[in-house]
């Protein structure tokens, strides 16, 4: 074993660890400071360091997004055996290389334009301020009756789910991002993988409706695509990407406007400042997406063996590159764990990742995150935590950040 490797050795984190858990970003210093790489597990490896972290996601052909689909926990038999026949483990086209990644990101890329979201923003902030005048007058939970329902409702809305499905969607969806990312007992798993297949039959059936009577919304698009005798994409590939979509297009939002709100409440100061001058939105999105982002970071897999900042890492191996790492880094962020609306300069962080791979709903996210600050401080001004409640972090590893929950009350509007 060399030195570096037994300094990797020595600073293993446990991502499900109940501290890690509340506070990633204790470990994620600790670590930064003896290593740029961890070994997480046998063949795991996190990647810490930011500048190891662009390295890595600039080289798609040595590590693969390819199998980001396949869920990061072991599934047993039985499971595997139940979606054997499900496109669970299907490739999506995003996580290809070049050129069909580049071609299918350019045929999905026309519903985020700028001019698209320049049209979809009126509905955006319909449904924002239809969501706060249906909180109750004693409070609201400010997670489950805002963060989620705004970014759901617009990405659904975006793909062509009708409204009344969306509850039942968001449930298939839970289920198929828990077998994602969580370390489930062989029980859930399976109770999990048996709602994968009607998932996608509900998606398949979706298709083949839009194939018949076009709507205008992605669904329609896609399908259209996918009847063409040179498409880039099949009805399977087009099933697989939706629910990528879906998901990316919502738990995102949905978490990074949950967090960023915690952290602008919990400071009165900096709240008023932005209820005073709403100008300082941008700076908010950035900086939530800097100080404490929802996807925390990306799986790759090692296509060759290959030394990241002297670590030895053999083909096979995967790889967990932290994107929220970067973010608090001391060497590129002054005051690094400090909320601040003063920074300067071009934004320092990746909270929509770097590469090939951006995210492609990035604008998406910055509008939705915008808005729903833009209405909360102009209709509820006077917006706090619930008193004495203590805020709690939902399990996500290495991948996703999101609270539990947020109980807000706010003081009426003075005349």
């Amino acid at each position: 074993m060399t030195e570096q490797n037994a300094t990797v050795t020595s600073a293993r984190i446990d991502p499900q660890s109940p501290e890690f858990v509340e506070n990633p970003y204790a470990a994620y210093a600790r670590t930064r400071a003896a290593a740029p790489v961890v070994r997480v597990d046998e063949g795991v490896y996190a990647i810490i360091g930011r500048e190891e972290t662009k390295a890595v996601l600039r080289d798609h052909e040595r590590f693969s997004s390819r199998r980001n689909l396949g869920g990061v926990f072991p599934l047993t038999p039985q499971t595997q055996d139940a979606l054997k026949d499900t496109l669970f483990f299907h490739t999506a086209l995003f996580n290809m290389g070049p050129p069909r990644q580049t071609e299918f990101r350019n045929l999905v890329g026309e519903f985020f334009t700028p001019r698209s979201l320049r049209e979809l923003e009126p509905a955006v902030r319909a449904v924002a301020e239809e969501l706060v005048r249906g909180f109750d007058p004693g409070g609201a939970d400010l997670l489950s009756q805002y963060a989620y329902p705004l970014p759901m409702r617009v990405i659904c809305d975006i793909i062509g789910v009708p409204l009344a499905d969306h509850a039942m969607v968001k449930e298939w969806n839970n289920a198929w991002m828990a077998l994602q990312v969580l370390p489930l007992e062989p029980a859930q798993q399976l109770a999990m993988a048996g709602t994968v297949v009607d998932y996608e039959n509900y998606f398949r059936d979706l298709i083949a409706e839009r194939g018949r009577n076009p709507a205008g919304d992605l669904v329609s698009h896609l399908a259209a695509a996918a009847g063409q005798a040179d498409s880039p994409c099949t009805v399977e590939d087009v099933i697989v990407a939706v629910r990528v979509i879906l998901a990316a297009g919502h738990e995102t939002a949905t978490n990074l406007i949950g967090n960023t709100a915690a952290h602008l409440l919990a400071d009165r100061s900096t709240w008023d400042a932005v209820v005073a001058d709403p100008a300082l939105i941008p700076a908010v999105v950035d900086e939530g997406l800097r100080f404490d982002t929802s996807v925390q970071g990306v799986p790759r897999t090692v296509m060759e063996d290959v030394t990241i900042a002297g670590v030895d890492i053999p083909a096979g191996s995967q790889l967990q590159v932290v994107l929220a790492a970067a973010g608090r880094d001391p060497e590129w962020v002054a005051d690094p764990d400090t909320f601040r609306l003063d920074r300067e300069g071009p934004p320092r962080h990746h909270g929509f990742g770097h590469g090939i791979h951006y995210c492609i709903g990035a604008p998406l996210a910055r509008l939705e995150t915008a808005v729903a600050f833009e209405t909360l401080t102009r209709e509820l001004p006077g917006l706090v935590i619930e008193p004495g409640h203590q805020l709690a972090h939902l399990p996500g590893g290495f991948t996703f950040r999101g609270l539990t929950e947020l109980p807000v009350t706010w003081s009426p509007r003075s005349t």
